[in-house]
């Protein structure tokens, strides 16, 4: 992690270097979830913390402004599809080496085999580094937006709840004597 001197005609690069473990398949990456759609698996949420362990003891800052992405995959044995790696790479590196994956505007990437040490190889530059401000800012507001997420489906489901339609002439009585009143 380090930021190199511009050169008269370029632009300062900031880099994250990181070597991570090889991710797990984007097939087992997501599961569904009753009412949320797809979800991280367990597993995914290993891998994350890996990525986010492997990033700490680097002491990564994330990335702020336009990404550029260096990958290199090295698979444990010739299967697997590369971009169902970068997917799961991406989804891990999320709020680590940058702040949020909309900023990654180019992607560079190369597979291959080494079955005694599978790995990922990610380099990822910009600019310049997230100040600890814009880092917190961008946190807090992503929680806003989880937050303001939940609070409209739980609302959604409370009136399709309300919705629905009576299964017995018990319930037709007793929705009627809520209409009236009658409590």
């Amino acid at each position: 992690m380090n930021c190199t001197a511009p050169e008269a005609t370029e632009v300062a690069a900031c880099e994250v270097r990181l070597t991570l473990p090889y991710p797990p398949s984007a097939n087992t990456y997501w599961k569904p979830s009753k009412g949320r759609g797809l979800v991280p698996s367990d597993e995914a949420e290993r891998y994350k913390a890996a990525v986010a362990h492997v990033a700490a003891r680097a002491k990564v800052q994330p990335l702020f402004g336009p990404v550029r992405l260096t990958v290199t995959v090295y698979r444990p044995k010739r299967m697997g599809d590369l971009d169902n790696t970068l997917k799961v790479l991406n989804d891990a590196l999320n709020g680590v080496a940058w702040l949020d994956d909309e900023q990654v505007v180019h992607i560079d990437a190369t597979r291959d085999d080494d079955k005694p040490s599978p790995r990922a190889e990610v380099l990822a530059t910009a600019a310049r580094f997230a100040t600890p401000e814009e880092a917190a800012a961008h946190r807090r507001a992503k929680a806003e937006r989880a937050a303001k997420a939940r609070r409209t489906r739980n609302k959604n489901r409370a009136a399709k709840a309300r919705l629905r339609l009576p299964k017995s002439l018990a319930d037709l009585a007793s929705a009627a004597s809520y209409k009236r009143g009658d409590r």
